[in-house]
């Protein structure tokens, strides 16, 4: 008796379901993935506006309207802001039909694909109308014949589309990781698939993921979130997170090295991992949501096909929670690591006499302010546990820097933790993009930010937290673009690279900053934080304040003044500026490099270095043109230095110092300023005796009296320095 009573009852709640009115969602426009083509209609106006007309006399009405979703597509990565508002009602003349009767329709953050137009479809519907009028006072080229109004409305849903199963959802670390297994598996006949296979079913592979064909249907899931139980009666009532497409599971990102052009369809297809080193399996799909209030939520996922959607088979298959949420840090996911980046067995290389290098390999999902919009990046870190230092210094590559995915270097027995992540494609010189772009925000509606560089520094305090590292030992390899771990001496003690200190001097590199950044002109009464033609030169930057500490800088260019099409031209002038606000660095110094690689010389951001100036060793660098100044130009290459020697007191500052043996001459003359000293601080105008000895006899080869400059900054000038061990010392008489 009391399991007839509970089929009863289950046959009464699902009567009850497939009787009560549901979630309709529909499309009008002119024709594709929509329900009622020929339903829209363009008019262009004598004063340049243009009235867009759909016809919505199938929409039942007075019809409750839950969401209404203007579609448009763009070409192009940046474009002007569109300006749309409701128009006049119908039956009027043509003056009155062009009235504007709301607010100006905004893009849905946090995507910013589509514009909301769910009010202006309301008062339609509401009032009965039959015709939905949205006026375009401005608008860029945009794709008139793909634009949709898709309206989600309470109705009767005839025909609704495969659904979802299998949805689970958790919260770690902030982030809510829900997974589904799609409606249509990608890859059915095998647990690995190449890039060619999947190929057949994508119409291309972007970095944010594949972009299905859609042909000949549109397959899309929805992804919801209420803080009721999810059901067919409450799913209209849900925020839409977020519509994604098939295949979100791989990796489009990381496509192994060596396979990225003649090899690809070869190549093995790197699914996601939201569990330690636990890739999803095929046919799953994947959204992880950054949670901003804390509470308990409950999630859906939906399939809509062309746009049609599936809200009424609501079950425990697709609805999760309630999920205990709360905001927090979110860390990376260890993912499985590439073969093809020369590691066969889980990350791990011989390096022989018991040594090992470690090299894992993580997802990061992030949001503003360290991503333009919500993406995932992947990110790796390295280090031999054996030579380990600790605590252990840290180095933050990009490698060449040429393309936008983590560059690491060889293992190697290194002393400390190398890491390296993405960059936000296109690569905007590895400092940031504007975040309109991809978006339907008009360029000069959008803002710049370093988002690049506050992902870095977020992922630079994971590694704080997961491993011992020596906060003041954290050196950047820059590579070739972008150098603003430049700005952060309170951060890094060290930076290495070439750098690019302007981008508007060689004709590629302007041409990648426009392609990036979009045009200078978008920027003009922009806040000077928010102007990256500003920001990204270096050489005012260096010459506004020389009391300004910064990281050590050793430039090496790779390819010196053959690259005057790139970034060559800018380098003389940037050196200049350096040497004239007594600034610490190197330019094509390998013995630099060697005595750091030996330990000799090490980098401390609370220790002091020497800033040497006007070495008579220098190389002629030219004005910056091809055809001028010394190939492959070296500044300050031959002088060294011994950091433990380095005394550094409120009254006296010393160092060892020396030329290279690779030096051309045994001697030379430079100038010597110390900087980033901690206690040794004298002020402006402040008297100092100082001395110069061999440190082996202590021969004195010369001496003087110096005063600070009005920065405070006291400099030898014209000091000597052989390959003899010198011992130089400044203080108070």
């Amino acid at each position: 008796m009391r399991r007839l009573t509970v089929a009863v009852i289950a046959l009464t709640v699902l009567v009850a379901a497939t009787c009560q009115a549901a979630v309709v969602t529909e499309r009008w426009g002119i024709k594709g993935h929509v329900q009622h083509a020929g339903a829209l209609r363009y008019e262009s106006l004598p004063d340049g506006r243009t009235l867009m007309q759909f016809d919505l006399s199938v929409l039942p009405r007075g019809a409750k309207v839950y969401r209404a979703r203007l579609l448009l597509t763009r070409p192009g990565l940046y474009g002007s802001a569109f300006d749309i508002v409701p128009a006049g009602p119908e039956g009027s003349g043509k003056a009155d039909a062009c009235k504007e009767t709301g607010p100006q329709l905004e893009p849905v953050a946090p995507y910013y694909r589509w514009f909301d137009a769910t009010a202006a479809v309301r008062q339609w519907s509401g009032s009965g109308r039959q015709e939905g009028l949205l006026l375009l006072r401005k608008a860029p080229d945009f794709q008139r014949d793909a634009t949709c109004l898709e309206i989600a409305y309470e109705g009767d849903l005839r025909s609704p589309p495969k659904q979802v199963t299998g949805v689970r959802a958790f919260c770690r670390s902030g982030q809510v990781f829900l997974t589904f297994r799609e409606i249509e598996n990608y890859a059915p006949a095998a647990e690995d698939v190449t890039w060619g296979e999947l190929g057949k079913r994508f119409s291309e592979v972007r970095y944010d993921g594949p972009v299905p064909r859609d042909d000949p249907h549109e397959v899309r899931y929805r992804v919801y979130a209420h803080d009721e139980p999810m059901t067919a009666a409450t799913v209209g009532k849900a925020r839409l997170l977020a519509e994604i497409g098939p295949g979100s599971i791989y990796n489009t990102r990381l496509v192994p090295g060596g396979d990225f052009i003649k090899r690809r369809p070869e190549a093995v297809a790197l699914r996601l991992a939201i569990e330690p080193g636990k890739p999803l399996p095929p046919g799953s799909g994947l959204y992880v949501h950054t949670v901003e209030r804390p509470g308990r939520m409950y999630y859906a996922v939906t399939s809509a096909v062309d746009g049609v959607e599936n809200t009424v088979a609501l079950s425990e298959a697709n609805v999760a929670g309630p999920v205990d949420q709360r905001p927090g840090r979110p860390e990376p996911v260890l993912q499985e690591v590439p073969k093809a980046h020369g590691h066969e067995n889980a990350g791990l290389t011989d390096l022989g006499g018991g040594k090992t290098y470690r090299e894992q390999w993580y997802s990061y999902w992030a949001v503003p302010p360290e991503a333009p919009r919500p993406t995932r990046y992947d990110f790796a870190v390295g280090c031999c546990p054996q030579t380990l230092s600790r605590p252990a210094a840290l180095e933050f590559t990009r490698g060449h820097t040429w393309g936008h995915t983590p560059e690491m270097p060889r293992p190697a027995p290194r002393q400390g933790i190398v890491m390296s992540m993405s960059a936000d494609p296109p690569n905007g010189f590895w400092t940031g993009i504007n975040d309109a772009r991809e978006t339907l925000r008009g360029i000069e509606e959008g803002a710049w930010r370093p988002f690049t560089h506050n992902r870095q520094e977020a992922l630079i305090r994971w590694a704080q937290r997961k491993f011992d590292i020596d906060p003041h030992r954290l050196c950047a390899g820059v590579g070739a673009w972008g150098m603003w771990e430049f700005r952060r001496p309170d951060l890094y003690a060290y930076i290495h690279g070439w750098g690019m200190p302007e981008v508007t001097k060689g004709f590629q590199c302007w041409g990648w900053a426009r392609g990036a950044w979009g045009p200078p002109e978008a920027y003009q009464g922009k806040p000077d934080g928010q102007n990256p033609y500003g920001l990204q030169d270096y050489t005012q930057w260096v010459l506004e304040d020389p009391k300004r500490e910064l990281p050590y800088f050793d430039i090496h260019t790779g390819w010196g003044a053959h690259f005057t099409e790139m970034g060559w031209p800018p380098f003389p002038r940037f050196v200049r500026a350096m040497i004239d606000t007594k600034r610490a660095f190197s330019m094509q110094a390998r013995a630099v490099q060697e005595a750091v690689e030996k330990g000799v010389i090490e980098f401390h951001r609370d220790a002091s270095v020497p800033a040497f100036g006007n070495c008579s060793l220098d190389d002629n660098l030219g004005e910056g043109d091809l055809k001028s100044g010394t190939p492959f130009g070296q500044v300050n290459a031959y002088l060294l230095w011994e950091t433990a020697s380095i005394v550094d007191e409120p009254d006296r500052w010393e160092i060892t110092a020396w030329l290279d043996a690779s030096a051309p001459l045994d001697e030379c003359t430079v100038d010597l300023t110390p900087r980033r000293s901690r206690a040794f601080r004298p002020g402006p105008g402040r008297t100092l005796d100082w001395v110069n000895t061999l440190a082996g006899d202590g021969k004195e080869i010369g001496s003087g009296r110096v005063a600070a400059d009005r920065w405070g900054l006291a400099t030898i000038r014209g000091l000597v320095v052989s390959k003899a061990r010198h011992r130089i010392r400044m203080g108070r008489p």
